[in-house]
């Protein structure tokens, strides 16, 4: 048995029982004791209490302490690609070329290389749950998908490995529908997933895509909007058909972009239809900063935008919202690491989440459990799993100031300080 004394967990990820009375929303943490046996979780109290006999003890005296990181939404099959693959414009179109080319390249044991040092890359930065979206144009898109499931079995019992088919909303149209979800099914996904622009057809489009997902009891999860023209409209239209169709399967949509640009009426009438179709969101700030608002001609411009969507009027609304890694060093976004901490502290940063700290944390922690339909994950409580990240950090402020501050790794009973691997490794 392992009990952590005097560690300062988010309140956000505590049972009400603990985190109540509110603390402090500039520093809404609450100093508990941690108590573990096996794999599990079994107490957490406020300080102060006096440990079993027999019990190993380790006094934290106030480190910040997360429950394992959950990155709702990245591209495993892409990722760690740059270095023969970059993308010199910085822009969408020329990151879709790119990747499009270098497609040629993802053979099984290249996708293994590059997605397990990825996997790799996020355990030892404290992320225990992820979903990736896989490339799936048949008949391209089975490698992707076996490598994936390899992955998940490699990993099990480490992260949670989930996927999604990503693919054109208007393949599901045609047999190549059944046959996109039924081999996305073959190796695991959780959801049904893809992308499109506004077209006269997409009231249909989603509509088939929600009767294949009805049929197979499963949900939904795609890239809308990532863009800045206001008519693009794919979040609107997508919660929409969820509400025609009465699909009450979980629902999430990525990016959301162009909600940002449009007028404030018609924001605030697409919320509204979020709200009811309870439709879920993901937010992607650190590669839709890179990739959105970049001048195409001529000398390079300063950005007008910051490419994120709506995030505080989801939130106030009880829009479930969560941010993510999304691309990794691959033309769409030539940084990262599958550091969710670095993710929190951007995100807090870019969209001013800051202002709402207790609101924030559950955007790589609880919430983003929620909406991956993982509800035990991303919290800090009796009976969940033993996995939490301490940073040396004693406050908040010192956690958002040194965001590559060390870090240790609670896995069980076991405690020991994170060795992300080096770049050599993909070698």
């Amino acid at each position: 048995m392992l009990l952590l004394k005097r560690a300062r967990v988010p309140a956000a990820v505590l049972p009400p029982s603990v985190a109540l009375p509110p603390p402090d929303p500039i520093e809404p943490s609450v100093l508990c004791d941690i108590e573990i046996a096996g794999s599990r979780i079994t107490s957490v109290g406020r300080s102060g209490g006096s440990a079993p006999a027999g019990t190993q003890t380790v006094d934290l005296d106030g480190a910040l302490v997360f429950p394992g990181f959950v990155d709702a939404h990245v591209h495993l099959d892409k990722t760690h690609t740059w270095d023969r693959a970059p993308n010199r414009t910085g822009t969408f179109t020329d990151a879709l070329e790119t990747l499009h080319k270098d497609t040629v390249n993802w053979t099984r044991p290249d996708i293994l290389r590059r997605a397990g040092f990825a996997l790799h890359c996020a355990w030892e930065h404290g992320t225990r749950a992820i979903r990736t979206h896989v490339d799936t144009w048949l008949p391209f898109g089975e490698v992707n998908h076996a490598a994936m499931q390899e992955l998940r079995e490699a990993w099990k019992g480490r992260i949670t490995l989930q996927t999604v088919p990503l693919t054109s909303v208007a393949h599901y149209g045609g047999s190549q529908g059944d046959q996109i979800a039924d081999l996305s099914l073959k190796y695991g996904a959780s959801a049904l997933g893809g992308w499109t622009l506004m077209n006269a057809d997409l009231p249909a489009q989603l509509d088939r895509l929600i009767a294949i997902a009805r049929d197979r009891g499963v949900g939904i999860d795609l890239h809308v909007d990532e863009n800045a023209n206001p008519s693009e409209e794919v979040l609107r239209a997508t919660a929409e058909a969820v509400i025609r169709n009465g699909f009450t399967n979980p629902v999430v949509c990525g990016h959301c972009c162009s909600l940002a640009v449009q007028e404030a009426e018609r924001q605030h009438s697409t919320l509204a239809l979020l709200k009811e179709a309870h439709v879920r969101v993901i937010s992607l700030p650190l590669c839709n900063l890179y990739l959105q608002d970049r001048r195409t001609t001529g000398f390079p411009r300063t950005p007008r935008w910051r490419g994120i969507t709506l995030i505080h009027e989801m939130m106030d609304l009880g829009i479930k919202v969560a941010c993510a890694s999304d691309n990794v060093r691959d033309a769409f976004y030539g940084f990262g690491d599958y550091d969710a901490a670095e993710v929190l502290i951007q995100s807090l940063r870019l969209a001013h989440l800051d202002s709402r700290l207790p609101e924030a944390v559950p955007v790589v922690t609880t919430t983003a459990a929620e909406i991956i339909g993982l509800p035990e994950a991303g919290r800090v409580a009796a009976g969940a799993a033993a996995q939490l990240v301490v940073f040396p950090a004693k406050s908040f402020s010192e956690f958002l100031s040194r965001p590559g501050s060390r870090r240790k790794l609670v896995d069980g009973e076991n405690i020991r300080d994170a060795r992300p691997p080096g770049f050599e490794d993909l070698s």
